[in-house]
């Protein structure tokens, strides 16, 4: 077979982020909140870079941690796996884990960010791979679930302007 193998990357998306600054932080990293889906049954990219990045609340922040975790539903249905006790699997707005245990088995961190006691700070991720979270080959629908302990007195850690998660699909492209 003659050519190469190239990457060609697609149109980047951001997720809708409707109600991510009403979610208070969870000091039992079970409280958080999802993204929507993103469908690969029809774009079938060979990969997704998925990056963004969060403005902490104005004051009395408390330094700690951002967790940003992917998971991916089972089959095309979609069927998805039991993560929430409140909340809706692979639909936007917060949604509760059932424990920390069904989280680690059934997501994939993907970031990891530190967050000092810095009022009003953006913190970012870079752009990481869905494909080498899930064993090299993207899930056929996944979505991110966010939580985070940086609180503050009243247990906000986030502000909506500024907050955003992005998507890219890749593509191989054989030339």
């Amino acid at each position: 077979m003659a050519g190469d193998i190239k990457l060609q990357y697609g149109t980047d998306a951001a997720f809708t982020m409707t109600g991510i600054e009403d979610v208070d932080a969870s000091t039992t990293w079970v409280g958080g909140w999802t993204t929507s889906a993103v469908d690969n049954s029809t774009t079938e990219a060979v990969d997704y870079l998925v990056s963004g990045q969060f403005t902490t609340e104005a004051s009395n922040r408390q330094a700690g941690y951002i967790y940003v975790y992917a998971y991916g539903a089972f089959d095309d249905a979609p069927t998805w796996p039991d993560l929430f006790s409140a909340g809706t699997e692979g639909t936007v707005g917060a949604a509760t884990v059932h424990s920390v245990e069904a989280r680690d088995a059934g997501m994939r961190l993907i970031a990891a960010i530190y967050c000092n006691n810095t009022n009003s700070a953006v913190f970012s991720f870079p752009p990481t791979s869905i494909a080498m979270a899930f064993g090299g080959t993207v899930p056929n629908r996944f979505a991110l679930w966010v939580t985070s302990n940086a609180t503050t007195t009243t247990t906000d850690w986030c502000v909506a302007s500024g907050t955003t998660l992005y998507y890219a699909p890749v593509f191989a492209q054989y030339t």
